[in-house]
């Protein structure tokens, strides 16, 4: 997937690009427990500015993560996601 030309990627406020970029660059070289915190702490910053993700920004971010992992923390990761939806 290359998520530069999802159409919900091509949408996005250019400083919410960003954060989306810089989530898949870390997401390439953290494992899905060293990647979480760094997440949380993204939504902190996004929420000090007023931000958020819509369901669908959201479902991106979720589907840049996943596409990163290997199969066993793919496991991992979906058993997360099913408690954040």
């Amino acid at each position: 997937m290359n998520f530069y030309e999802d159409p919900r990627f091509c949408r996005l406020d250019q400083r919410k690009q960003k954060i989306l970029i810089e989530i898949a660059e870390k997401s390439s070289r953290y494992s899905m427990e060293e990647l979480l915190p760094q997440i949380l702490q993204i939504n902190q910053e996004l929420n000090r500015r007023n931000m958020n993700f819509t369901k669908e920004e959201s479902a991106l971010l979720m589907d840049i993560i996943e596409e990163s992992l290997s199969p066993a923390e793919k496991k991992k990761f979906n058993m997360v996601k099913g408690f954040l939806s």
